[in-house]
């Protein structure tokens, strides 16, 4: 079991090995104090099986490798679920949103699982070599993050599902972003600065450092952790706990020296969910700091216009 740690970088360390026993009190306040002063924290310990993530990364390079030709056949569509790459981003037929410029890594999403019996994901954006392994992954994954999102619940003094049933049955998205090498010191790819707007997001990294987040008016490179997620607070959760949790903008590069893989698990709200302060943060001297919003809407617009900075925490926050 590993105590209060943090990575070279400083980002925080936390293992969740007894997050369902005697140690789930101390979990709970190292995601507390991360989620306010971070809004990142490595996790350790999380319970995904190790052996299906180096699968599942695999199979993504493998079709990262592919010819241009071949991953044409699943590019982005009009529902944002596809493959996209710098190399085909004037082509009429890719669909673009906020975070897709022409320097955009070459990526890969699609919606793999969701909690709502009525509405299972379309599969066909999904390679069939990769799909097992995706829905395998997305399922381990999504009940990780299920069990840091009761912490965060009851770090925030509510009951440990208050949080999960705020955002009704939720969707749960995977990406795969892509980094060949740097050719003649230039970047091939990046994925510019931005805060995620879903409650929660884990992201698994190789070895190969490149993600940067914005703390205290500076970038910090983060160093990976071996066999950790990193668990970014997404923009939902600073709403929900009203300011008390932060999202933070981050960014991603290439290497000089490696190829970069990392694989981002996104869960989302029901697009029919309400979010707000939850009232039961709310008093005398704690009044609301954001507006309520439609999550379907605001996601859309802020899909279709660009992701720049906190866009959605922006957006909801009440001035004065």
């Amino acid at each position: 079991m590993v105590d209060d740690m943090s990575s070279e970088d400083g980002v925080p360390v936390i293992d969740l090995a007894d997050i369902q026993g005697p140690g789930l009190e101390r979990i709970c306040e190292q995601i507390a104090k991360a989620s306010e002063e971070w809004g990142f924290f490595h996790i350790v310990n999380h319970g995904v099986d190790l052996d299906l993530i180096r699968r599942t990364q695999k199979a993504y390079i493998d079709f990262f490798h592919l010819p241009t030709q071949e991953k044409r056949k699943y590019m982005m569509t009009a529902d944002f679920e596809g493959w996209s790459s710098p190399e085909v981003y004037n082509d009429p037929d890719l669909m673009k949103f906020g975070l897709t410029t022409a320097k955009t890594c070459e990526f890969m999403y699609h919606v793999a699982l969701s909690r709502d019996p009525n509405q299972q994901p379309a599969l066909s954006t999904i390679p069939p070599a990769l799909r097992p392994m995706v829905l395998e992954f997305a399922k381990e994954v999504t009940a990780a993050q299920e069990r840091v999102l009761a912490a965060m619940s009851v770090a925030l003094g509510l009951d440990a599902s208050a949080l999960q049933n705020r955002f009704g049955p939720a969707d749960v998205g995977i990406r795969a972003n892509y980094y060949p090498l740097k050719r003649e010191g230039k970047t091939v790819g990046e994925l510019p600065a931005h805060s995620d707007l879903p409650a929660i997001v884990f992201l698994f990294a190789d070895k190969v450092p490149g993600l940067e987040i914005r703390k205290d008016e500076r970038w910090v490179r983060v160093k990976p952790v071996a066999d950790a997620f990193v668990v970014n607070v997404a923009d939902c959760l600073e709403v929900l706990s009203n300011g008390r949790f932060r999202s933070a903008e981050h960014r991603g590069a290439g290497s000089e020296a490696e190829e970069r893989i990392s694989m981002v698990s996104f869960y989302m709200p029901s697009k029919a969910a309400t979010i707000g302060p939850m009232d039961e943060l709310l008093d005398e001297t704690h009044p609301a700091r954001f507006r309520s919003a439609n999550f379907g809407q605001m996601g859309l617009e802020l899909l279709s216009t660009g992701l720049k900075g906190k866009g959605f925490v922006e957006a909801l926050r009440i001035e004065g």
